[in-house]
């Protein structure tokens, strides 16, 4: 029992020592999250910027090529419909 009435400090001591061992997990924590959330925004406004890019190029490059590709189908269709020597198809 001597000890228990000398351990005032001790407890005051080991009570300090949880707390800052509490600190550093809490700070510990903070500092994962903080850099999962800078990780994922980073990822997640490239992905943004290459969606962007992808349809500026769809929109700058895709459909004209597109239109000009119909209309090239339907300019053979039309001289593919044409009568040959003055007759249509097979007689």
């Amino acid at each position: 029992m001597a000890v228990l009435s000398t351990s005032p400090n001790i407890r005051v001591h080991w009570r300090e020592a949880g707390r800052l061992t509490a600190a550093g997990v809490g700070w510990a924590l903070f500092a994962v999250g903080w850099l999962l959330a800078k990780t994922l925004r980073t990822l997640a406004t490239g992905l943004a910027a290459a969606l962007f890019a992808a349809g500026w190029l769809a929109s700058a490059v895709a459909w004209p090529a597109l239109c000009w590709c119909g209309r090239a189908v339907r300019l053979g269709w039309r001289e593919g419909r044409k009568p040959i020597g003055g007759r249509r198809g097979p007689a």
